[in-house]
């Protein structure tokens, strides 16, 4: 483990604890996400806490469990086979509400570790409420990854070689409009990501279509009742970098929220 993630998560801890005496909100969030081209199966598990001074932060773990994908040694059992660890993320923000003007700015930063990568994801997020619930949203997002791990190289004689990957550093750009009614909320989401640097050896880092950039679009609704808010959100994704295939992402949740 990198001494990166150990001071983050201290970090965030430190946080928490200088918030303790601000009035919180605690919500518990447990998501189930299913992509179609391979029916794999995510599940994650989430705590989000929320101070009345604008500090917010979650700590989040996922799971994968089962995969139709062919030559994937990860998953041999069928579907709902091979539960594995997929990802820890973890989140640290600040929101300040400008007064008398219905716009809300928001830095932050996201980190996320698997087995082998750490990325760290900064962002700036710009709100704007109305007063008849629609509200429209944009956040810019730098992504950088770090590698632990290695890749294996073939020379011309055959035999092989380990090299250390490249990290790997992507823009992004998230867009919102939504609405809320009452206890009824619906939004969409655009994403527009592209790479900031080549492979390794020199070639185009592929994202979607055999290109240096890639999209998503996502469609989310929920209905709270009481301390009880479940959603479900309908996702258009790529399947892969080298193909121009999309896939459906349905994820399914429900939040508990503590006060």
């Amino acid at each position: 483990m990198r001494f990166s993630k150990i001071a983050l998560g201290v970090g965030l801890a430190a946080a928490a604890m200088f918030t303790a005496a601000q009035a919180a909100t605690f919500t518990a969030d447990y998501r189930h996400e299913y992509r179609g081209e391979y029916s794999e199966n995510f599940d994650r598990i989430c705590l989000i806490g929320a101070f009345e001074n604008g500090i917010g932060f979650y700590v989040d773990s996922s799971f994968k469990s089962g995969s139709d994908r062919p030559g994937n040694p990860e998953y041999n059992e069928g579907q709902w086979g091979d539960f594995v660890t997929n990802a820890t993320e973890m989140s640290l923000w600040w929101g300040y509400k400008i007064p008398g003007t219905g716009f809300t700015i928001t830095p932050g930063i996201i980190t996320e570790s698997t087995g082998d990568t750490t990325g760290y994801k900064p962002y700036l997020r710009l709100q704007y409420n109305t007063d008849f619930g629609l509200w429209f949203a944009i956040r810019p997002r730098y992504d950088y990854w770090r590698y632990d791990g290695s890749d294996t190289k073939t020379r011309d004689d055959g035999t092989k070689y380990e090299i250390g990957k490249a990290d790997q550093k992507n823009g992004r750009i998230d867009a919102w409009i939504g609405y809320s009614y009452g206890n009824f909320g619906i939004n969409y989401n655009y994403t527009y990501m592209w790479a900031l640097n080549d492979n390794m050896d020199g070639s185009t880092r592929v994202m979607y279509d055999n290109d240096d950039h890639n999209y998503e679009q996502n469609l989310s609704m929920n209905y709270r009742f009481g301390k009880w808010n479940p959603y479900i959100e309908f996702g258009d994704i790529a399947v892969a970098g080298t193909s121009d295939e999309r896939q459906l992402r349905l994820r399914v949740g429900i939040q508990y929220t503590f006060d």
